[in-house]
């Protein structure tokens, strides 16, 4: 009986309530001779997990930083380049599993987001939003908007670009051009979206997009706040806490704010390397993040931080 009822189960694909039916029991007992089947050694369950992802890691840091999923790839090598390629794929292979075409998928801007843009296979057909502005990018080759233009070819769905630059030199400069109505166009989507990819960038001059792009007083003032991260135009230090400035940092950006990526049903961030460590942590710690793509490397060092 153990083995009609897990057969039928299992590869027959019937649900309790049929087999009770079929067998004239209650779903109580079939549910109980399940159980007993795994017990008895009837039923031997598998899950065939992909070599290159750390299952056991990637549980226990989603565990310690509190975000729904993590997803840790391991045998990736020390090579930052390679390691971004892989990364971006993930992250496609991720989102062509959990997008749909009623999803409104917003992008912003980093060197890994920039190796997920070059990779990316087909996925489901929403729309897609730019949530920062242009950053300049000459080692990278691609700006975040044709960033943005090449995610949204993946899934043949509308496009709405952020036609300004991600950084600019006033607050009242930054001012004029949210009131603008070619920017209005597409910030007023930001509300929409439902699923968010970005990058987290360490605050150094050779680790942030956006600290290259701002003006050196103030790069330099948000590091003496203790600024460690930033993700979109918010600045977070090690406790995850938003550092602001005179000006703040986000009054000289067009971008999405930090309350408008908090009211996204999913962040996704992808980031990998060691030294990435502390500006990942402050992002989880600021509970900006729901979903984390990242490697050993750094899935390690932010196990050993939480440790100690």
């Amino acid at each position: 009986m153990l083995a009609v009822v897990a057969q039928r189960y299992y590869l027959e694909d019937r649900s309790k309530v049929q087999i009770a039916d079929e067998l004239g029991v209650s779903r109580f007992r079939v549910a109980r001779m399940l159980e007993q089947a795994r017990e008895r050694g009837l039923v031997h369950i598998a899950v065939d997990v992909p070599p290159e992802v750390d299952l056991t890691a990637s549980s226990r840091l989603a565990e310690r930083y509190g975000l729904r999923q993590a997803l840790v790839l391991s045998g990736v090598d020390d090579d930052p380049h390679r390691t971004r390629t892989q990364l971006g794929r993930a992250c496609s292979a991720l989102l062509a599993e959990r997008l749909t075409g009623n999803d409104v998928l917003g992008v912003s801007w980093g060197r890994t987001l920039h190796a997920f843009a070059e990779g990316v296979g087909a996925l489901p057909g929403c729309e897609v939003v730019q949530m920062v502005g242009t950053v300049p990018a000459v080692d990278l080759g691609l700006s975040s908007m044709d960033l943005v233009r090449r995610v949204s070819r993946a899934t043949g769905g509308a496009v709405h670009a952020l036609h300004a630059p991600m950084v600019v030199d006033a607050p009242e400069l930054a001012r004029a051009l949210r009131d603008s109505d070619f920017v209005r166009a597409t910030t007023s989507r930001f509300a929409h979206i439902t699923c968010a990819l970005v990058g987290i960038g360490a605050w150094r001059q050779d680790g942030s997009s956006l600290r290259a792009a701002l003006p050196q007083r103030v790069a330099d003032q948000a590091a003496a706040a203790g600024a460690v991260a930033d993700i979109c135009s918010t600045v977070l230090d090690a406790r995850g806490a938003v550092v602001t400035g005179d000006p703040p940092v986000a009054d000289l950006c067009i971008s999405i704010t930090t309350a408008e990526l908090r009211r996204i049903p999913q962040v996704i961030a992808i980031a990998g390397g060691k030294e990435k460590a502390p500006a990942i942590a402050a992002a989880a710690k600021a509970g900006l993040l729901h979903t984390l793509i990242t490697d050993r490397a750094a899935a390690d060092a932010l196990l050993a931080e939480v440790d100690t």
